[in-house]
């Protein structure tokens, strides 16, 4: 095993004409790889990098490799992930890493490791903007924060998975609140309410939004009884007012809520609620 690799024993007193000459034609891919670990100059480096046949000697090529465009070429454009890979940790202009994920839509990790790499927030805000892919869009979107970027991609993006992912991101009660009222789609602003804090504004939405599952999702935040007891009796929904039931804690407001309904089906939900808070059950 050891005997491909005999020619290198000396390798360190070698010139780095001679280490070129090995790292380009050596049989054993272990002495070419050991050569291109010595060696400086930036075109042997390339050339190794461009057509060695094994990935592991081209990756430790290209971890030498300083020229910005040949490692754009590399990430872009060699067929093993971990070259791919090397070539992109090389890479340190945002801009330049955007436009290697817009040309690797097709390969989900290297973009991702890509991404890792950007720390400019206006570069990833455009990216969100111009990706087709929706994964790629949400790591983009994860790789974001700056809280401004993120409110302006919940409350702007035309595609709702994209307003969601930036929307759990966010912190800002105001942002969350005027989504929550306003989105078009009910699926964002229900996942607005869940991270709401005002309680009068979660009551609000309770009683107004349009859509029975915003109204649901915003009744399960909700702990006043006499709030509760409202929406069971004025919702136009069934779930909407199931869920009511299900947050209502008091066994004694219960019963004499159960006195009041005539409804079979939710005489018999409100006495197993009271069962469950009497441990009943």
């Amino acid at each position: 095993m050891g005997e491909p690799r005999k020619e290198l024993k000396q390798a360190r007193g070698l010139s780095q004409d001679e280490l070129a000459e090995i790292a380009l034609r050596a049989v054993h891919y272990q002495s070419r790889a050991d050569a291109v670990g010595l060696i400086d100059d930036q075109g042997v480096l390339m050339r190794v990098a461009q057509s060695d046949p094994d990935h592991f000697v081209r990756q430790t090529a290209v971890e030498k490799i300083t020229d910005q465009q040949a490692l754009v070429d590399i990430a872009c454009s060699d067929p093993d992930y971990y070259v791919r890979l090397a070539a992109v940790k090389g890479i340190t202009d945002s801009r330049v890493l955007s436009g290697i994920i817009m040309k690797s839509q097709d390969d989900y990790y290297i973009c991702k490791d890509a991404l890792n790499k950007i720390r400019d927030n206006d570069v990833l805000a455009s990216l969100v903007e111009a990706l087709t892919d929706r994964d790629i869009k949400s790591a983009a979107v994860q790789a974001i924060n700056d809280q401004g970027v993120l409110a302006q991609i919940a409350r702007n993006n035309k595609d709702f998975y994209v307003r969601s992912d930036a929307l759990k991101k966010i912190t800002d009660q105001e942002v969350l609140i005027q989504i929550a009222r306003n989105d078009g789609d009910y699926y964002v602003r229900a996942l607005a309410v869940q991270q709401i804090d005002d309680p009068g504004v979660i009551r609000s939405i309770a009683s107004d939004d349009p859509d029975f599952f915003v109204r649901g999702q915003a009744v399960t935040r909700i702990s006043d009884m006499q709030v509760l007891r409202e929406i069971f009796f004025k919702d136009p929904d069934f779930e909407v007012r199931r869920k009511a039931l299900d947050n209502m804690d008091d066994a004694d407001v219960l019963q004499g809520l159960l006195e009041e309904v005539g409804d079979a089906y939710m005489q018999r939900k409100i006495r197993f609620r009271i069962e469950e808070l009497r441990g009943l059950v």
